[in-house]
């Protein structure tokens, strides 16, 4: 429901000048008690007075982002829209009697997608400053999270039904298949575990191109990685240790820091259930997986839900997988 609140006759004439659909409400009697008899209904709320009686009126009603109705005031040639959720309908008024749109912003902190960041770890892929800017000045953008990580509260423009827009941020794991058309901004969380198992003195580079096969078999971003995993008798190879320190390096963010090794025994290992299990692999070191279960049983001690991201894949004489920790 959109209720149009006045206090004044010139403001009731200019709220029934307005056509705004079927579920506008002009709301006759007094403002105070209509409003708080209203405000479970509303989705917007719009009043022809000044903004400082509306924020006395409605501050008391006030609980968050997510749930309040969008506040919009029409008051001596503006239309001002006191929270983000008000924003468009504000613009709409604006445009119809010809006044100047105030739009809002209701976040607090430097950047509304920093929160984002935080609460997920993620890295970053494109301009998340000026793509905060497009969402502090209230523009719709196209928000994609096809993994459904549970977010922070954040402004109604940002809807994954907001097509055409000229910023869309994507906050997932793997790289993208098709890139939108506009502006991207890639969020990346930290959700995967990399098992890795391989033959006796492997080298880095051999270690280094089996990984690779994480981006171009399997589309997983490198940005993604928050640990890798294998077996207690291979925890000393150098050619391991190596490749894991330069993917740190190189894939890191800011710190570089290299992702820390998970080591497992082959009994703990052999009782993961795998897809893909090997007799000969068991023969050797006495589980029948290592890549696949390292990688299950580790992102099992960091999240409650887990999938197979990336099932074994082999190049020369090293093994991996990748495990994702899915959201609560």
């Amino acid at each position: 429901m959109i209720g149009l609140f006045a206090a004044t006759a010139q403001g009731k004439k200019a709220a029934a000048s307005l056509s705004l659909g079927p579920d506008a409400v002009l709301v006759d009697g007094p403002v105070k008690p209509a409003l708080h008899r209203l405000w479970p209904s509303l989705g917007t709320a719009v009043f022809f007075m000044g903004a400082g009686a509306v924020t006395r009126l409605v501050a008391p009603l006030l609980e968050n982002r997510r749930d309040d109705p969008g506040i919009v005031c029409v008051h001596e040639g503006f239309v001002v829209a006191l929270t983000s959720a008000g924003n468009m309908l504000a613009a709409e008024i604006a445009d119809t009697l010809n006044l100047t749109a105030v739009p809002t912003s209701d976040y607090v902190g430097e950047s509304p997608l920093d929160e984002i960041v935080e609460s997920l770890d993620t890295a970053i892929d494109g301009d998340i400053t000026a793509c905060g800017a497009a969402v502090l000045a209230g523009d719709p953008i196209r928000l994609l999270n096809p993994l459904g990580f549970v977010l922070p509260d954040l402004p109604s423009t940002m809807q994954p039904d907001n097509y055409g827009t000229e910023w869309t941020v994507l906050i997932d794991d793997r790289l993208p298949s098709m890139r939108p058309k506009g502006k991207l901004l890639r969020l990346i969380p930290k959700t995967l575990v990399v098992g890795v198992g391989s033959s006796r003195g492997v080298t880095q580079e051999a270690v280094q191109a089996a990984l690779a096969l994480l981006e171009s078999e399997h589309d997983l971003d490198p940005r993604a990685v928050r640990s890798f995993a294998t077996i207690d008798v291979k925890a000393d190879e150098a050619g391991i240790q190596d490749a894991v320190a330069d993917w740190g390096f190189w894939h890191g963010e800011d710190d570089g820091c290299t992702p820390p090794i998970t080591i497992h025994t082959a009994a703990e290992l052999a009782a993961v259930e795998v897809p893909n299990p090997s007799v000969a692999v068991a023969d050797e070191v006495g589980t029948a997986s290592v890549a696949e279960a390292a990688a299950l049983l580790s992102a099992r001690e960091l999240g409650n839900r887990v999938e197979l991201a990336a099932p074994k894949t082999s190049s020369a004489n090293v093994t991996i997988a990748a495990a994702r920790i899915l959201p609560d």
